[in-house]
């Protein structure tokens, strides 16, 4: 069952050395493809996939990734409310464990915002007909549609999850990256406007096979009982 699949998933720490087959990552992500819908079937993104020998870019990632992270701490010490009181000692900056997966895995996928060619033959007739705006083909337009365009990032995330599962493959995601434009200049690849050296990162997620895994940090260090999600009643409203 999908329930069994995607609960069975655990927060990698560290992967095995051991790499998956390209033709299996390949399959894989044709799959997520076939089966992840988009708004006017456009797709506003790109997974870009970082294989076992793409070590340079992944530590690019993985620098960014604890950057954002030591200044989103740094934001923090200026707060003092009930969820974000002043720290009780000095701050100093640690690496943190969970996005280990993000330097050492046997693929990363990157997914950032692209600016799309043209529209499908459907949605051509759509805006010559009816007025149709394809915002998705306007460079100008990439952060307005940001927030859709990562909820589409998460669907595909979500199907390649399940994908990877079911074959035995473990996957962790990482959000904690700049969203300011102008913060990707050293990494070409995700550039939506090559002109200004622009892009916008949504997420990224490592595949591999895991060796060590968050819940057992959390065990072995009796902190499996405090770090829970909140309850169901929370998230989940009926009117």
């Amino acid at each position: 069952m999908i329930y069994d699949t995607l609960e069975s998933r655990h927060h990698v720490l560290r992967y095995k050395t051991k790499q998956i087959e390209t033709s299996l990552v390949k399959q894989l992500l044709y799959q997520a493809w076939k089966i992840t819908p988009s708004k006017n079937n456009f797709m506003p993104y790109t997974v870009t996939v970082l294989g076992p020998d793409c070590v340079q870019q992944k530590e690019k990632i993985y620098k960014k990734v604890a950057l954002n992270h030591e200044g989103s701490d740094v934001k923090g010490l200026d707060i003092d409310s009930n969820a974000n009181p002043k720290m009780e000692k000095e701050y100093r900056f640690v690496y943190n464990r969970s996005y280990w997966h993000v330097l050492k895995n046997s693929h990363l996928l990157v997914f950032s915002s692209r600016v799309c060619s043209e529209p499908n033959e459907f949605y051509k007739r759509a805006i010559n007909l009816e007025g149709h705006y394809a915002e998705q083909c306007e460079v100008d337009e990439v952060e307005e549609i940001a927030e859709s365009t990562s909820f589409e990032v998460g669907l595909f995330a979500s199907a390649m999850t399940a994908l990877c599962l079911e074959n035995g493959i473990d996957i962790s995601y990482c959000a904690c990256l700049p969203k300011y434009k102008a913060a990707w200049r050293n990494i070409p690849f995700v550039w939506y406007d090559k002109e200004n050296q622009f892009a916008k990162v949504h997420s990224v997620m490592s595949l591999g096979y895991g060796d060590y895994y968050r819940y057992q940090w959390l065990k072995e260090n009796n902190a499996t009982d405090s770090d829970i999600k909140p309850p169901f009643e929370d998230v989940v409203k009926w009117r």
